[in-house]
């Protein structure tokens, strides 16, 4: 117990120093760890098994505007391992995935397609340290529903039925996208220790309209700004059927921040075919350009796993703006993961929702 307590109070002050530095403006979700490659493409791969493949669904402001904002996104990840002897334990990971953001009236859209690479080295004779470094390659597209808008100009006095004189840009843009990072893990039975760093949209891309079309006089840029993503995550042996699991994860993008802090519990369940149950709480805070960082949102996080499956569901409450929360069911996120070609060969391991 009190080697526990040691590394207990090791985490939290790591979690503390942390959290009073946090920043994010980009998709965000709860189950982070379900869909490892998009928090770092250095995690692509470095898990048990061949392959992992997610999907994950979530809405949110379901109230509080009309069309409520929907994402919902797959992944899948490759493990190789290298086939010489001196790197037996090394192994080459190979993802790819989706996102697709819909939201408001217009129907803003936005899709992420990415490519991932990662190596994993082995630092050690047995593979329980291991050094990861991985980019990504993605295709960026924005869009908007023009046919769901009017203008003052297309009123006849009956209706919106003439066409506008609006010097509307193209409602489609395509960009490329680059990010990059590196992450360090040690494994030994029931203790996994991670931490990596990353960034996404190195190369700045432009995501203006107007700046993509040549028939209208806007020259704006609209700069989408690089986002920086760090994470501790601990998995401490409590007892052999449970295991904490406490976890930062921090995001800068411009002048936004966004930190989610907490723990879930690992309960194993004894059986036929040993699974687990999964239930946490955290805490997400962070601020825009105007406003001081603050908590903005309280999360429940239950997941099970049962043979080479994880599912997860999450329930988001929000601390600061009640009117998005009230009469309102809460912003659900769901996610199913599944690890093919599972091997105890491997010290490879990922820390799952």
């Amino acid at each position: 117990m009190e080697y526990l307590t040691q590394h207990i109070w090791i985490v939290l002050l790591g979690l503390i120093c942390c959290y009073t530095t946090a920043q994010a403006q980009d998709f965000s979700y709860t189950q982070v760890f379900a869909h490892t490659s998009t928090l770092n493409p250095s995690l692509t791969g470095l898990h048990n098994g061949q392959y992992k493949t997610s999907l994950l669904y979530r809405n949110q402001w379901i109230r509080a505007v009309d069309k409520p904002f929907t994402m919902s996104g797959g992944y899948v990840d490759l493990r190789s391992s290298v086939p010489f002897k001196s790197t037996e334990k090394d192994a080459f990971g190979l993802g790819l995935g989706f996102i697709s953001e819909k939201q408001g009236l217009i129907e803003y859209k936005k899709n992420n397609f990415n490519i991932n690479l990662a190596y994993h080295k082995a630092l050690d004779h047995a593979g329980l340290h291991v050094l990861s470094a991985g980019a990504q390659l993605g295709f960026l597209q924005n869009s908007v529903g023009y046919e769901n808008i009017t203008f003052f100009d297309q009123f006849d006095g009956t209706g919106f039925n003439l066409p506008t004189a609006e010097d509307l840009p193209a409602n489609t843009i395509n960009m490329l996208d680059v990010g990059a990072g590196v992450h360090y893990q040690y494994q030994y039975e029931d203790k996994l220790f991670s931490a990596g760093v990353s960034v996404s949209h190195a190369n700045a891309p432009d995501v203006s309209f107007g700046n993509r079309d040549e028939s209208t006089l806007d020259e704006t840029e609209n700069i989408l700004f690089r986002k920086y993503m760090g994470h501790l995550y601990y998995q401490v042996p409590g007892s052999p059927d449970l295991q904490l699991t406490p976890r930062i994860i921090t995001k800068i993008q411009g002048p936004y921040h966004l930190t989610m802090a907490g723990s879930t519990a690992r309960i194993r369940i004894k059986g036929y075919n040993e699974s687990a149950f999964h239930v946490g709480l955290f805490v997400q805070a962070g601020n825009t350009h105007d406003s001081h960082f603050r908590p903005i949102s309280g999360s429940m996080i239950v997941g099970y796993e049962f043979g080479s499956f994880n599912l997860g569901l999450s329930y988001d409450v929000g601390l600061i703006n009640q009117y998005n929360f009230r009469d309102n069911p809460g912003n659900f996120e769901l996610s199913i993961t599944h690890f093919g070609f599972l091997t105890d060969h491997t010290n490879a391991g990922c820390p799952v929702f």
